[in-house]
């Protein structure tokens, strides 16, 4: 298994680093993705969350409500806790099934939260400046209440950027952005080549 994680805070850019990872050519894949996955009708964890919190947390249409959800664990650390430990196990398993075969750029929000560092070859975090984050944040309709309530659960930006192997800065010009990963990318390509010849 070959797993490359890109992480970092909300709106830090990691969706935009995996799509300029996929540009370069890379197989790539989103543990958000994954987890939305989990919580549609049938899967385990869509029943587990029926079963913890009823029939309140389902849209009319029977899909989870989301939104439902994070106002519930989002204030409670205990149901947090709860749902991770439904979903997490489920999305694990699914990256390390894509990551099996092939060299994998997963975006991984909450990858040290979760302890999943020693699964990857190398870790990759997005940075940005906290009042360009919060500027992103509030730009997807989150009060500043909701930015404080989800930033207080995860770990800082810049603990992501400490136990990373490589930083990009996201808050830069296109350009500046592509030459980063461009670069990243090369030295990853280049020292997986190197692994294989030995």
């Amino acid at each position: 298994m070959t797993l490359i994680a890109l992480t970092g805070g909300i709106g830090a850019g990691k969706t935009t680093l995996a799509s300029q990872f996929k540009a370069l050519g890379a197989a790539t894949a989103d543990a958000d993705d994954i987890a939305h996955s989990a919580y549609q009708p049938g899967n385990d964890a869509y029943n587990s969350m029926l079963k913890r919190w009823g029939y309140s947390v389902l849209h009319d249409d029977g899909q989870i409500n989301r939104k439902t959800v994070a106002s519930i664990v989002f204030k409670d650390a205990e149901e947090l806790a709860w749902l991770n430990g439904v979903v997490h196990p489920f999305v694990r398993s699914e990256i390390n099934r894509l990551a099996a075969d092939q060299l994998l750029f997963c975006a991984i929000p909450l990858l040290d939260e979760a302890g999943w560092s020693g699964d990857c070859a190398a870790v990759i975090a997005a940075w940005c400046p906290p009042d360009v984050q919060r500027q992103r944040l509030r730009a997807r309709g989150w009060s500043e209440d909701e930015i404080d309530r989800r930033l207080s659960k995860q770990v800082s930006m810049n603990d992501k950027l400490l136990h990373a192997d490589y930083g990009v800065v996201t808050s830069c010009s296109w350009d500046c952005l592509a030459r980063q990963c461009r670069k990243i990318f090369e030295l990853i390509i280049s020292g997986q080549k190197e692994e294989l010849a030995q």
